[in-house]
Parts: structure tokens; C-alpha cells; sequence
């Protein structure tokens, strides 16, 4: 089963009050959802702000709204959960701007055992490294397309830039995160 057919199947569980299936489906997205926010802390921040915290904050928020988010297709709920990151990114920022940095402690469980969960983590401290050595471009159409899964399109409207464009850029990004890795 794909992971967009098991995240659906959880949603609706969840939603008919499955606190297991709650927990699995958020517990399902948790790597990929803290690579993209590590990525997107960029270098200053990521010196002030702990991405768990992020991650945390991010799920708290969920937590909040998940009555409010309606599965409409495969990809949604990932794409919710890293516009609610995106948000909680630029209220850290704001945050340190201020002064103020309050974290939230929100326990969360490893869906695998050591020996997997550890392969995981190499894998993905391997594509964070590489992700972080590419230009903010490249870097930026990679998340937009494939870590919060928007079209070609979307992605577009929010670079400013041709459809068209993005289709090359995120192909040359491809090529050098490749190389990268």
C-alpha cells in the first residue's frame, strides 16, 4: 500500500476517533516533516531555533485543527502539515526578533525499530547535508515540489516564475543534488 493510500486510511480512522490510528498517522510523516523544516530553517535561524522544536510546535498546531482538514487528495495532508511548519517557522523568527523563544513539549514515538530508525537517520542527515549545499533556488523548488508536493503550477505562483521554468529548474536541481549525493 502506498504511503498516500495509508495515510488517507489512517485520516479516516482518525477522524472516526482512532487515537492508535491518530498517533501512526502523524508518527508516518514525522521524517519527512522535520527534514523539510531543517532545510528550510536556513542557516541563521537553525543557530537559534532546534527544528524539534518546529517539528513540535507544528504538530501542536495540527492537533488543534485536524477536526478542520478535509483529505481531498493524495498529498494533502503532507502539504497541510508543511504550511502549518512554514507558519510556525515565521513565528520562531518573529519570535527571536523579539526575544521570546517558548518551547512546547509534545512526546512523539518512532513508528520502526532501532535498526531501521538508523538507517533512516544517515539517509537523511546525507540529504539535508546535500539540500543545504544547493543555492537557495535549487533548494527552494526541491521543498516546494517535492517535500510539500505542490504542481508545477503552484510552485510557479509562489517562485514568480513560468511553470515552465520551475519544470527546469527543479530538473537542474535534481542533477545537482544527485551529484551531491
Amino acid at each position: 500500500m502506498s504511503s498516500a493510500s495509508i495515510t488517507r486510511v489512517l485520516w479516516k480512522q482518525a477522524r472516526a476517533g482512532d487515537r492508535a490510528a491518530y498517533d501512526r498517522l502523524f508518527a508516518l510523516h514525522v521524517d519527512h516533516l522535520l527534514m523539510f523544516i531543517r532545510v528550510r530553517l536556513g542557516a541563521g535561524l537553525a543557530a537559534r531555533v532546534d527544528p524539534e522544536d518546529v517539528l513540535q510546535e507544528t504538530y501542536l498546531s495540527a492537533h488543534r485543527s485536524f477536526d478542520q482538514f478535509d483529505y481531498v487528495e493524495d498529498g494533502a495532508f503532507l502539504r497541510w502539515l508543511c504550511r502549518i511548519a512554514e507558519n510556525r517557522l515565521r513565528d520562531s523568527h518573529d519570535r527571536f526578533a523579539a526575544g521570546k523563544r517558548q518551547a512546547v513539549e509534545v512526546p512523539r514515538s518512532s513508528p520502526t525499530g532501532p535498526v531501521s530508525a538508523f538507517a533512516r537517520i544517515e539517509d537523511r542527515a546525507r540529504v539535508e547535508q546535500a539540500l543545504q549545499q544547493l543555492e537557495p533556488d535549487h533548494r527552494l523548488v526541491l521543498l516546494h515540489r517535492y517535500f510539500e508536493g505542490l504542481s508545477a503550477e503552484d510552485t510557479a505562483e509562489r517562485m514568480e516564475r513560468t511553470s515552465g521554468a520551475v519544470r527546469k529548474l527543479a530538473a537542474r536541481a535534481l542533477v545537482e543534488l544527485g551529484k551531491l549525493l
